[in-house]
């Protein structure tokens, strides 16, 4: 089982805590990299990132079937296990896009900040567009689901995993500005064409939580 802190759980039997070996796992990425399509390795690394029941069982028939054929994996979804994490990459990418346009920053000091919770491993995939679209700037964005903390300076990226969130006095500047934001979207909204229904279609309510229009 791949462990994170969203399938750690509590036990009252003894443990032994294994450390990845991460030489061996470089040995393996490489002969992978050298016996399977570029396509294909690709797929499984982004299934790795997914939120799938049983993922790891799916990974595995990914890598065998990937490692005995010349195809792309994309072509087996007669086989339960590409079929599952095709969905499931689907839905992945489909978040990270939606997040492209729902993460709001707020500046705090140097620093652009924002905080998400996907219901997927999303933030490594979301940080190339940020370091691209801002590329002189230095970001944080936290990942309360999986607690995890992404550092975006110079269009380089660096992951902390079980990270808390940062906890920063807010500037009356930046709070001034969302008050502004605030103000200005009360001013244009017009109350008769409100149609909550479409509204939760294009922005659905999981994705409010940390965005200043519904504070």
């Amino acid at each position: 089982m791949v462990v994170g802190p969203e399938t750690a759980i509590e036990t009252l039997f003894l443990s032994e805590w294994i450390s990845t070996d991460e030489r061996r796992a470089e040995k393996i990425y490489l002969r992978l990299k050298q016996r399977i399509r570029p396509a294909n390795l690709s797929f499984i690394q982004t299934g790795f990132h997914c939120s799938l029941p049983e993922k790891e069982r799916c990974l595995l028939d990914a890598i065998e079937i990937a490692l005995e054929t010349k195809d792309v994996l994309e072509n087996f979804i007669g086989h339960p296990s590409i079929l599952a994490l095709q969905k499931s990459i689907r839905t992945l990418l489909g978040e990270v896009h939606l997040y492209t346009g729902f993460v709001r920053f707020e500046y705090v000091g140097e620093v652009l900040f924002s905080k998400i919770a996907p219901k997927h491993y999303s933030l490594p995939f979301l940080c190339p567009h940020f370091a691209e679209r801002y590329p002189q700037e230095l970001i944080m964005i936290y990942d309360e689901t999986h607690r995890l903390l992404a550092l975006i300076e110079r269009g380089q990226t660096r992951l902390i995993e079980d990270s808390d969130c940062p906890v920063f006095d807010q500037q009356a500047s930046e709070a001034a500005i969302r008050s502004q934001w605030k103000t200005f979207l009360r001013a244009v909204t017009i109350d008769e064409r409100t149609n909550r229904r479409v509204q939760m279609g294009h922005l659905p309510l999981r994705f409010r939580g940390n965005m200043v229009e519904f504070d």
